[in-house]
């Protein structure tokens, strides 16, 4: 698997990965302007009745999540029936969840004995049911790399809903800013979907024996990796408080930016260029390991980073003094999910093009009942900290487990995954305890310490991660796909400088 036999496609990924990561960074810079105002503006207890009834709104919707998008962009031959059958899907699908939820609003109400959750319910369904008309051939961005396109829809509607959303949290001062901003959000993304592409659907059931054939079981998965990663805020919400619930999202929202803004975007980039070879193994396979390489080298970082500064950022981002200090020890610990996710999470994206999606099912079924077994003792013998634990030390078993289940479908070694891996998790891991150490052993104005920390843990990760390549023999990975790069930068700089 010469590196010349992928070059095109991993130039379109990288291109690809690259708007698909700003695009993202643009949304999360967006939601950190909102966040840094809500949490001001908002007390724990309302991010906490929201994610309350979140969990049981994306869980209902994952009941009737067929996996539509993924069906299209796996299908190199889909046509426009193929769209209008996911589109119509997709608007039944939306129907009932809006209307399962309003009907059980009483319902979950009584369930947590607060009132408030009956009207949240209703505002929600009704923003599940505006959302389902989303126009589906915006997909089309994303299925034929047309990435800037795919980019200025999806950041547009975003920075409409972010400034709504504050706006309304200065009008309401409570939970109902959040509420609403929802509502309003759903309406603006399906306006913009008519307004970015000319692709008009309509009703059809022409291809639904192959849509079907595909997204049956990308529904198993998604239910079981929905119940994985958020059921532990459903069962949290049965036996601790709001507040304590309320501090457990912002821990968890933190420490999952490394998945949902890095291997998110990359894996956006990284299916449609994948679907185009997976009947080439050859390049399949040379394709994946370095698009694991690549993220494993930024991810690492940027996950165990911030769970290393999360003492000093966190403070200083949510404001409030010590109020939001609980999340800190929360970060520290789901940080090692979130890397773990980042990770496995491309060799899900290899098993999801190579038709292997029933396997990923039923690991994310493991993944879940594990989960919520080990939920309540964990709770029990060290409440909140010791969910965040067994969450990070289940997310490292699971990169194992999936990563023996890709390569035994898909016909490689194990050893191909860990040689990609090792040296940035080493390098990682060990600027993760050089931070965490020198809050102790430093005593620093915060935003001082902030920065050191930073700048020492950027030049402990990048030395330490080209010592290990270099011991390792140079492969060509990751890192010296990074260091070509750099270098061409350098002569064309200094060439235009001589110039």
């Amino acid at each position: 698997m010469a590196s010349e036999e992928v070059p095109s496609l991993s130039q379109d990924v990288i291109r690809g990965a690259k708007w698909y990561v700003m695009m993202r960074w643009s949304i999360r810079g967006l939601g950190f302007v909102s966040s840094a105002v809500l949490a001001r503006l908002l007390v724990p207890e309302d991010f906490g009745l929201v994610a309350m009834v979140l969990v049981i709104f994306g869980l209902v919707s994952l009941l009737f999540e067929f996996g539509v998008n993924w069906a299209l962009i796996q299908n190199n031959k889909a046509t426009d029936d193929h769209f209008h059958t996911a589109w119509t899907v997709r608007v039944l699908q939306s129907c009932a969840v809006a209307g399962v939820l309003a009907a059980c609003a009483p319902l979950i109400a009584s369930s947590y004995d607060d009132a408030r959750l009956e009207n949240i319910c209703w505002i929600m369904a009704l923003g599940v049911f505006i959302r389902g008309f989303e126009n589906i051939g915006v997909i089309k961005f994303q299925k034929d790399m047309k990435f800037a396109q795919d980019f200025a829809y999806s950041v547009a509607p975003k920075v409409i809903s972010t400034f709504v959303t504050i706006g309304l949290a200065f009008y309401f001062r409570s939970y109902m800013a959040l509420v609403m901003g929802t509502l309003l959000n759903s309406f603006t993304v399906v306006c913009a979907s008519y307004i970015a592409i000319r692709f008009k659907p309509k009703f059809s059931f022409a291809k639904i024996s192959e849509i079907w054939g595909f997204s049956q079981w990308v529904l198993v998965s998604n239910v079981a990796k929905y119940i994985g990663t958020r059921g532990d805020v459903m069962l949290l919400s049965l036996f601790s408080t709001p507040t304590n619930i309320g501090y457990y999202k912002w821990g968890t929202e933190l420490s999952y930016m490394t998945m949902t803004e890095i291997q998110q975007p990359f894996s956006r980039a990284l299916m449609p260029g994948l679907a185009k070879i997976k009947d080439d193994h050859n390049r399949l396979i040379a394709a994946f390991l370095k698009a694991l390489s690549m993220m494993a080298v930024v991810a690492v970082p940027v996950a165990l980073g911030f769970g290393a500064v999360s003492e000093e950022l966190i403070p200083l981002f949510l404001g409030g003094g010590d109020k939001w200090l609980p999340v800190v020890p929360l970060v520290e610990a789901l940080v090692f999910l979130s890397m773990s996710s980042a990770l496995y999470g491309i060799s899900g994206s290899l098993l999801l093009i190579t038709g292997n999606v029933k396997y990923t099912a039923y690991i994310s079924w493991v993944q879940a009942a594990v989960m919520l077994v080990s939920l309540y003792p964990a709770y029990y013998f060290a409440g909140m900290e010791g969910v965040a634990y067994s969450r990070g030390g289940l997310g490292i078993v699971m990169f194992f487990v999936v990563s023996l289940l890709a390569t035994n479908r898909c016909n490689f070694r194990l050893q191909s995954i860990l040689s990609v891996v090792w040296r940035p998790v080493a390098a990682g891991i060990g600027m993760f305890v050089l931070l965490t150490s020198l809050s102790d052993v430093w005593v620093l104005d915060i935003w001082m310490l902030l920065g050191v920390k930073i700048v020492i843990g950027v030049i402990f990760y990048v030395v330490a991660l080209l010592l290990l390549w270099g011991l390792a023999g140079r492969p060509d990975t990751a890192e010296h796909q990074i260091l070509g790069y750099i270098r061409t930068k350098l002569k064309k700089t200094s060439k235009t400088y001589k110039a």
